[in-house]
């Protein structure tokens, strides 16, 4: 599985490679397994020393030695983990600046397979210098700049090396400028720098301006930053690279928010046990949480109705079972009963939408403790919806499939070949020691076949050999039986829980299902007739502990002395 998977990404690669698009994906380990040559073409740090196997993090190493400069080099581990966790968390494409490219990374989840991350460039080289007021670049849109004045929030402006070009009366407000004319030419790191001026060894500065530096490398990632007077702005760039590579940056004020987050810490300092509801609620925002008491609805998150379409006050009072699809009900159950062991429980099942439709779901679920005598302890479950990723593990897990089955089957048969039939020799063979049950060998060649292909053509040949695999799978009809292709003209079939006596039984229904065929079909005259030669072996007539090869040397064996005696016949092993 995991050969057929590394060449299915291998091809995919190869094929993105011809649209200069990069690929590299990871194991659930975050280790590496695929990367194309695009890849090695955006990032020659890895050129020579990428290795499967390899984790993420040693990568990342790479990355950042050859992009941090002397001061920031201590911060590398620090970057390392960050860098670790957004790969595992990523949920939107965002930009960055590498060896004097623009690119777009995104990434996504292949369900228990790993990770797959792919860059883009969408720029060839990133300016140094600013261009100058008066150039085609620096110029805004009249037009524009009103629209974006009427905006309460900062609006900043710049072109595709990131220099300002424009900010709106708001952002200038924030950052003590007074006119736009002293932003003009900047980068957004030295305006931050000028709002400081004077300031700029408080511990809130500096660890704001590594905050920057860091975010401004992946570009549409939001991110928050202090100014002085113990206020706060959080930032959101949208890059129009499509059109003139200029970015808009958002700069929110969020002071009135950031002490109000403030004052709810220290609420729930005081808070005791009660501490972990508000925590769980609160780390779980940004999908649907849902808590229960005594199995019902107390508490549901207005994401409810993004993700499942239920207005909040539609689904207070119910139980989660009326919600969960009939199919996946013990499932979840189940998962929710471990929690009186382990402190969480992980599952996925379909939820029921308003619309009555089913949607999957992934939930993790935890038991909060009572802050009060008497108080009943609260089910804590946070919800995320995965229709989009689910329907990706699907339709790559029928892929896996049809390439596991088109492995297993003999392209001109269509039975199972020789290498289905030596696992499943091994799987058997194993079961029927463990279990003190007979497995049954039948090994069936062609006789004379060699002078049908010499008389009359290859393709007549095909012909009869597809027709005796027909009339072979006539014989095994129980679940564990398998027929094959073994080579050329010979098959092999593997009958587990067959005895001896019922092994000669069905060498001799083998032989009338032979001679059932119709000549006329495979293509041969009406009179020639198609015979076998079987020979026979069982387990229960072989000592004890014998290994699995033995059963087929024995089968050979007996198929030898079949042949020799005159074909046609089967002769037994014992």
């Amino acid at each position: 599985m995991a050969k057929m998977l590394s060449a299915l990404l291998r091809g995919v690669g190869s094929a993105l490679d011809g649209i200069d698009v990069a690929l590299c994906a990871f194991d659930t380990d975050d280790r590496a397994l695929v990367w194309n040559e695009a890849f090695l073409e955006y990032f020659p740090e890895h050129a020579g020393y990428v290795r499967v196997g390899e984790p993420y993090s040693e990568n990342l190493r790479r990355f950042y030695a050859a992009r941090l400069i002397p001061d920031e080099m201590p911060r590398i581990e620090g970057y390392i983990r960050e860098g670790v966790e957004r790969h595992r968390t990523q949920r939107r494409p965002y930009e960055f600046d590498h060896r004097s490219n623009r690119l777009r990374v995104s990434s996504f989840e292949m369900g228990t397979v790993g990770r797959v991350r792919v860059w883009r460039k969408i720029k060839d080289s990133v300016p140094t210098e600013f261009a100058g007021p008066s150039s085609l670049r620096a110029k805004f849109d009249p037009n524009a700049s009103l629209m974006l004045e009427r905006i309460a929030d900062g609006i900043l402006v710049v072109d595709s090396g990131d220099f300002t070009v424009w900010a709106n009366r708001a952002f200038l407000t924030l950052y003590g400028m007074a006119t736009v004319d002293e932003v003009l030419g900047l980068r957004f790191e030295e305006i931050y720098r000028r709002a400081w001026q004077g300031q700029e060894e408080e511990a809130t500065c500096r660890a704001c301006l590594a905050t920057l530096r860091d975010n401004q490398r992946f570009s549409g990632a939001p991110y928050e930053i202090g100014l002085p007077g113990e206020r706060w702005v959080r930032v959101v760039e949208q890059r129009g690279d499509e059109v003139d590579g200029r970015g808009y940056f958002v700069h929110v004020d969020i002071t009135t928010l950031k002490r109000q987050q403030q004052a709810l810490r220290d609420t729930q300092q005081l808070a005791r046990e009660s501490e972990e509801r508000y925590r769980l609620l609160a780390e779980f925002s940004g999908d649907v949480t849902v808590a229960l008491v005594r199995g019902v609805v107390t508490y549901v998150s207005p994401a409810v109705f993004e993700v499942l379409g239920w207005r909040p006050e539609k689904v207070i009072g119910r139980t989660m079972e009326s919600f969960c699809h009939p199919d996946d009900a013990a499932r979840v159950a189940q998962s929710l009963q471990s929690l009186n062991v382990a402190p969480e429980a992980d599952y996925r099942a379909r939820a029921l939408r308003a619309d009555g439709e089913y949607v999957w779901v992934e939930a993790r679920a935890r038991m909060t403790k009572p802050s009060d005598v008497g108080e009943m302890p609260m089910l804590v479950i946070n919800i995320r919806n995965i229709a989009a990723r689910k329907a990706t593990e699907d339709e790559l897990a029928g892929v896996l499939a049809q390439l596991e089955s088109i492995a297993a089957t003999d392209g001109l048969t269509g039975v199972s070949n020789r290498r289905r039939f030596e696992e499943a020799l091994a799987t058997e063979h194993r079961r029927a020691q463990r279990e003190k049950v007979p497995l049954t060998l039948l090994l069936v060649d062609l006789d004379l076949f060699k002078s049908v292909n010499d008389t009359y053509g290859h393709q007549v040949g095909d012909d009869v050999l597809r027709s005796v695999a027909g009339a072979l799978t006539t014989v095994t009809r129980r679940v564990g039986d398998v027929v094959a292709r073994y080579g050329g003209e010979e098959f092999v079939l593997l009958l587990p829980n067959t005895s001896a006596e019922c092994a000669l039984k069905a060498a001799e229904k083998v032989h009338l299902a032979v001679r059932a065929l119709d000549a006329g079909v495979m293509g041969l005259p009406a009179t020639a007739k198609v015979t076998v030669s079987i020979g026979v072996s069982c387990t229960a007539q072989m000592p004890e502990g014998s290994a699995a090869r033995d059963l087929v040397r024995l089968a050979d064996a007996a198929l030898f002395a079949a042949k020799r005696d005159g074909r046609n016949r089967a002769v037994a092993s014992w």
